[in-house]
C-alpha cells in the first residue's frame, strides 16, 4: 500500500476505533465526554485512542506487518469484553484489598472502567505495538522460515549499521524513557524521604538503557529474544492497570530497571550462545 494511503488508511481505523470506544463508554456512563476536559486533555485523551490504532494499521498496510495490529485486536477485543460482559462495575474500598479493619475512604473500581484506562494509557500501548513491530521487521528480513517483509524500510537495513543502530537504540529508548517516566508521575510512583526527583532521574536514565540496550542488539546483531521479551514486560506493566489493586508493578518496572536489564542480558547471551553452537555444529557436520 502506498504511504499516504496507508496513513490515510490508518488514521481511518483509528477514528472509528475511538468514537466505537468512546460511545460505548459513554453508553455505561463514564465521565469522559468533551466537556470534562480541557482542551489539551482532550486531545490527550481522545487522539491517544486515534493514535494506538492508527500506528499498527499503518505497520501493516504500509509493511504487512502483523502483530501489531493482532496485538491491537486483541487488546481492544479483551478491553470491550469485559466491558460489556457482567459482573459490572464495583466500587471497593481500599481497606477490603489490603485487610483493613477500618475503611479508608479510598475507593477503587473492579470490573469496571476498562476504556477510561486503555485511553489514559495509549502511549505506553503504542510504544508496545511499535516495539512489537521492530521485532517483527527484524525477524522477518531475518529468518527464511518466515514470510519476507515485501516493502522494506528504506533505512533499516538487517543487520544495520553501527552509527544507524546506534540512532534507532537512542530514539528508541529516548520514546521509551519519555512514556514510562510520564506513565509514573500519572500512577503517583514516589519515593519516601522527599527525594523524588532523584527517583525519576534515576528512572528516566534506567527506561532509556532498558530500552536502547536491546534495541541495539536487534537491529546490530539481530538478538530477538531480548527486544521481545521487553515487549512482553512493556505490555504486561501498562496491562495490569487493568485491574484495581494496591501494588502497583510499574513502580518496581520504574524503580528497579536494572533487574530487567539483567534478565534481557542474560536471555541475549543464551541466545548468542544457542547460535553459536548451532553454527559449530553446522561446521563439525560440513567437515
Amino acid at each position: 500500500m502506498p504511504s499516504r494511503r496507508a496513513v490515510g488508511f490508518g488514521l481511518a481505523i483509528g477514528v472509528i476505533h475511538a468514537v466505537g470506544l468512546l460511545l460505548v463508554a459513554l453508553g455505561l456512563g463514564y465521565s469522559i465526554g468533551p466537556s470534562q476536559y480541557s482542551l489539551v486533555g482532550l486531545l490527550w485523551r481522545y487522539g491517544g485512542l486515534v493514535v494506538v490504532a492508527a500506528v499498527p494499521v499503518w505497520l501493516a498496510g504500509r509493511f504487512r506487518l502483523v502483530t501489531p495490529a493482532a496485538a491491537l485486536i486483541v487488546t481492544a477485543g479483551y478491553v470491550l469484553g469485559m466491558e460489556l460482559t457482567p459482573p459490572g462495575p464495583t466500587f471497593r474500598d481500599v481497606a477490603e484489598l489490603e485487610g483493613l479493619a477500618e475503611p479508608t475512604g479510598i475507593t477503587v473500581v473492579e470490573n469496571g472502567l476498562y476504556i477510561v484506562r486503555y485511553m489514559l494509557n495509549a502511549a505506553v500501548w503504542t510504544v508496545g505495538f511499535l516495539f512489537l513491530g521492530l521485532v517483527e521487521y527484524t525477524s522477518r528480513n531475518m529468518w527464511t522460515q518466515l514470510p519476507s517483509v515485501p516493502r522494506s524500510v528504506p533505512w533499516l537495513s538487517i543487520p544495520a549499521p553501527r552509527r544507524r543502530a546506534t540512532a534507532i537504540a537512542s530514539v528508541g529508548g529516548s520514546l521509551h524513557a519519555a512514556v514510562m517516566v510520564w506513565y509514573a508521575a500519572r500512577l503517583g510512583v514516589t519515593l519516601s524521604g522527599g527525594f523524588e526527583w532523584l527517583l525519576y532521574l534515576f528512572g528516566a536514565v534506567g527506561m532509556w538503557i532498558l530500552a536502547a540496550v536491546p534495541l541495539y542488539i536487534l537491529v546490530r546483531h539481530c538478538l530477538i529474544a531480548p527486544a521481545t521479551l521487553l515487549t512482553v514486560f512493556i505490555l504486561i506493566d501498562v496491562q495490569a492497570a487493568f485491574t484495581a489493586s494496591v501494588e502497583d508493578p510499574h513502580a518496581l518496572y520504574f524503580g528497579a530497571w536494572f533487574l530487567y536489564l539483567g534478565i534481557l542480558l542474560i536471555v541475549a547471551g543464551i541466545e548468542y550462545g544457542l547460535r553459536r553452537l548451532d553454527v559449530s555444529r553446522r561446521f563439525t557436520s560440513g567437515a
